[in-house]
């Protein structure tokens, strides 16, 4: 099937064969717009997991207190990746359509994922994130914007709401995955966080789902062949430009970039560094506990309280008791694992509820109003996760209450952006919105690495990072309320 002709779904099909409103033709879109956004979700939760462990082993001689500023640098050059391919795929996705450029990011972010798994330094793990990164970023302006143009207006805001839960059970995928496959394990010779991210391979498979069963939508083709017809200024498709010279376009997107910025550092600058919050929280758990345990036998205990990892943890305490740390510190891995594992699998559980609830807000009440709630909440389970987390079991309550908040952003942004562009812009402006935004955000992890040094731990730098939701909410007065509006032509 040539994904260019002129076969895609109708906006407003007849009702023989409808599913909720949708006929065949629009479920096999919204199910493969799912499953693309579903996959890039599991790959972004295999990297959060895996990262710490996979650069204290692409880092060896490194001192420990060195890994934030690395993690930073690694995950800021993943977004770099993110924004960079969202910003390059975005004009190929309104020139060559949503398709095509679906297969081939997919097809990117596949590949890189598992290379990332053979990374033998920790530059040529950043590299390979930051091709990871500009796949995973077009696949999402493709997508989204595919749903958008190819489903019914009445169902539109619903479909885009069901693509972005669809991220959240890709994030419990890499969750649940990390709990087979320790991060910090080894499975038949190879590191455990190498092994997960082999299972990024295997989102390749949707390029045949794509190839056979999923056409363009009649907007993009109708919006392609009058820019062939007609080929004036004004109609030519993909021309970023045009977004600024067009005054109405250029707030929208000065707009959009805010909001979206501001959404993207509260979860990859605060809400994603979970995984460390938890082993930090262990690591200050243990260290009362041997200090403790010390204290009754008789033991120095002086000097523990400056211990910083767990590693020098393990050996102070075995140097003192006249056992092997081995056992001990492979217990405390073991342990940190298994709570970073259902943590962020509980934390994606609450994502998966949290973005449905703020995209009905934004159906209910308008996208104002929405966004509005959704910085609210998220600032305000920042606050309490990241200032009250103080023992294991904490995880078990308080990671899917950030994720419920934290993530809420993206349901209304995922409606949002498609309804501020004209069809043929529509790539270009999602993709310059969206991440122009990213390389803002970029510079976010490498911010909360450092605070992270220099304000005792993630916790309180977390803390620190959250005011940004105080920007959101001053930014949202000034958003164009788009509730009840057209799609733009």
């Amino acid at each position: 099937m040539d994904p260019s002709a002129p076969s895609a779904a109708p906006e407003n099909p007849p009702s023989r064969g409808l599913v909720l409103g949708l006929a065949p033709a629009h479920l096999w879109i919204l199910l493969a717009a799912a499953l693309g956004w579903l996959f890039d979700a599991m790959d972004q939760r295999l990297f959060i997991l895996a990262r710490t462990p996979a650069l204290r082993d692409l880092s060896p001689g490194v001192d420990p207190a060195s890994l934030p500023t690395l993690a930073g640098w690694a995950t800021a050059l993943f977004i770099a990746g993110w924004a960079t391919g969202g910003l390059a795929f975005g004009l190929v996705g309104d020139r060559w359509g949503r398709v095509r450029t679906m297969a081939l990011t997919i097809l990117m972010y596949s590949v890189f994922t598992g290379l990332s798994g053979l990374a033998r330094s920790w530059p040529e793990f950043a590299a390979y994130r930051f091709l990871c990164g500009m796949g995973i970023g077009g696949e999402y302006a493709a997508g989204v914007a595919l749903v958008a143009e190819a489903m019914p207006a009445r169902a539109r805001a619903f479909c885009l709401g069901l693509v972005q839960a669809a991220s959240s059970i890709g994030a419990i995928l890499g969750s649940g995955l990390s709990l087979l496959v320790g991060p910090q394990s080894r499975v038949g010779g190879y590191e455990g966080w190498r092994v997960l991210f082999f299972f990024g391979v295997i989102p390749s498979v949707l390029l045949v789902l794509l190839r056979f069963r999923v056409p363009e939508p009649d907007r993009w083709i109708r919006a392609r062949d009058e820019a062939r017809r007609d080929p004036q200024p004004g109609r030519k498709m993909g021309d970023v430009r045009e977004i600024f010279s067009d005054p109405k376009l250029r707030r929208r997107t000065l707009i959009g970039m805010a909001l979206g910025m501001v959404g993207q550092v509260g979860l990859w600058s605060i809400g994603l560094y979970t995984p460390e919050l938890v082993r930090d929280t262990l690591f200050r758990q243990h260290r009362r506990e041997v200090q403790a345990e010390l204290k009754a036998g008789g033991r120095d205990a002086l000097a523990i309280e400056a211990i910083g990892n767990q590693d020098d943890l393990a050996r102070a305490w075995a140097a003192r008791t006249g056992t092997d740390a081995a056992p001990r510190l492979a217990a405390w891995k073991a342990e940190a694992d298994g709570y970073v594992g259902r943590g962020t699998l509980l934390q994606d559980v609450g994502s998966f509820f949290g973005a449905p609830f703020c995209t009905w807000i934004a159906i209910r009440f308008g996208r104002r109003r929405a966004f509005a709630t959704a910085y609210a909440m998220a600032m305000a389970s920042v606050w309490l996760v990241f200032g009250g987390m103080s023992r294991g079991p904490d995880v078990y309550w308080m990671l899917p209450l950030l994720g419920f908040c934290t993530c809420g952003i993206f349901g209304v942004i995922v409606v949002y952006l498609p309804e501020l562009y004209p069809t043929r812009l529509r790539t270009t402006g999602m993709g310059f919105c969206y991440n122009m935004a990213r390389y803002l955000t970029a510079t976010g992890p490498i911010l909360l690495g450092r605070l992270a040094l220099g304000v005792g731990g993630y916790s309180r730098a977390a803390l620190c990072m959250s005011l940004i939701y105080v920007l959101g909410l001053l930014v949202v007065p000034f958003a164009p309320e788009t509730r009840d509006q057209p799609l733009p032509d």
